[in-house]
């Protein structure tokens, strides 16, 4: 891996503050006025006309996101007030959405913070981890170390297969298992891509706070499931859906998961002193190549050859940090460009240009805006708030990327 410092020395530095402008000034103050003050967490839903609503379910997936980015932007910036934030949803994280009896976290929660959907999901167990770690990592909080210590036993426990090498997907509340209805989408898949970048997410943000031989073994492996099981090199490109014999189902190519995973792959080899080359360029590269549209937008996916160009919120803020990151593992400028110019992209036509708005759902392919929530259970401040941490982090003046690890925000 080259490490060469001050890569993005040639980088108009006042990307930086933008980024710091619209995560401190618009991101953050959206999602600090959706706190549910009579009942605890967020309100857990927000429509295209921003009108809340009360009395929506309140998610894991989105719980967590929220206290994964105000720690996150605790430890950033400092700000008193988004460590009230973190505190606040973590206190209702651990008393509302983790199982008292059999542990792990509920999918979902009613607004008053009653049990909904006691389903769990690896993916929402992983975030969960991610969160918790992330917490102790911004306040030192004990409890949040011992609750990060006995969610990593079940991610690695009791959601993970080891006669398949995978990790599971659906279970009941008492943990047995369900066809993943949650996460399947097009396919009840037994094995899916999504669910395994966000355990390996959750595990490099675990390490980090609690460094172990164990944690950095189950990286290890993880990396190689990568590498040797979704990962195609031929298209460059991650197997979405999966079997239980690790075979196919369909021919889905997810652009932004592809960019993101190039990036996250990255940081848990940075973590464990790994590298997969082939895949965190390649991974770049074919979606620079087959997604980038020509205002700097990213495609959504492509199925079965066929791309689908809405540009969706998520899509768009992975893109930007993953060209970036590609840039700092090539020099290319190609990457910097094809990040900035997304990220002006985004400016111009992901902000919503409501005063009192954050970001839109997405826009189609003739760029028209979807009517689509501004928040609820997969529209939260985690995509668009981390790309403007790593921004920030990574535009410092005078930062080596060799060094990132234990900055503000690289995970």
């Amino acid at each position: 891996m080259t490490t060469e410092p001050n890569r993005l020395s040639g980088l108009d530095h006042g990307l930086r503050w933008e980024a710091e402008t619209e995560l401190r000034h618009r991101i953050l103050p959206f999602w600090l006025g959706l706190v549910d003050r009579e009942h605890g967490g967020v309100h857990g839903y927000v429509d295209a006309d921003l009108v809340v609503d009360q009395t929506a379910d309140k998610g894991a997936v989105m719980a967590c996101r929220f206290l994964w980015t105000f720690s996150a932007a605790y430890r950033a910036f400092g700000d008193l007030s988004y460590l009230t934030a973190a505190r606040d949803m973590y206190r209702f994280v651990t008393a509302h959405l983790v199982d008292p009896v059999h542990g792990g976290v509920f999918w979902s929660v009613d607004h008053t913070g009653a049990p909904a959907d006691t389903d769990k999901h690896v993916y929402a167990q992983a975030f969960a981890l991610y969160a918790l770690s992330e917490y102790h990592r911004a306040t030192g909080d004990p409890g949040a170390a011992a609750g990060a210590a006995e969610l990593y036993e079940v991610v690695t426990g009791v959601g993970f297969d080891p006669a398949t090498g995978a990790y599971r997907e659906q279970f009941d509340r008492a943990w047995v298992p369900k066809p993943n209805v949650l996460l399947g989408e097009e396919y009840l898949a037994d094995v899916t891509m999504n669910t395994h970048l966000h355990v390996l997410e959750a595990l490099t943000a675990y390490h980090a706070v609690a460094p172990s031989p164990a944690v950095a073994g189950r990286i290890a492996a993880l990396l190689e499931t990568f590498r040797d099981r979704l990962y195609d090199p031929r298209r460059r490109s991650l197997r979405v859906f999966l079997g239980a014999d690790w075979r196919e189902l369909g021919e889905v190519v997810s652009f932004g998961h592809d960019i993101e995973a190039s990036w996250l792959i990255d940081e848990a080899c940075r973590e464990i002193g790994a590298d997969l080359p082939d895949a965190v360029v390649g991974l770049a590269e074919a979606t620079a190549e087959r997604a980038v549209l020509a205002d700097g937008a990213v495609a959504n996916e492509a199925v079965a050859g066929r791309v689908d160009a809405t540009r969706v919120w998520w899509v768009q803020a992975e893109a930007v940090v993953g060209f970036l990151n590609a840039h700092e593992r090539t020099g290319d400028p190609a990457f910097l460009a094809l990040a900035r110019g997304t990220w002006d992209y985004i400016a111009a036509n992901m902000v919503d240009p409501r005063p009192t708005g954050e970001w839109l759902y997405a826009r189609d392919a003739d760029n028209v805006p979807l009517r689509k929530e501004v928040a609820g259970p997969w529209k939260c401040c985690y995509h668009n708030g981390r790309l403007c941490l790593q921004l920030v982090e990574r535009l410092a003046v005078d930062v080596d990327p060799s060094a990132r690890n234990g900055e503000v925000g690289s995970r």
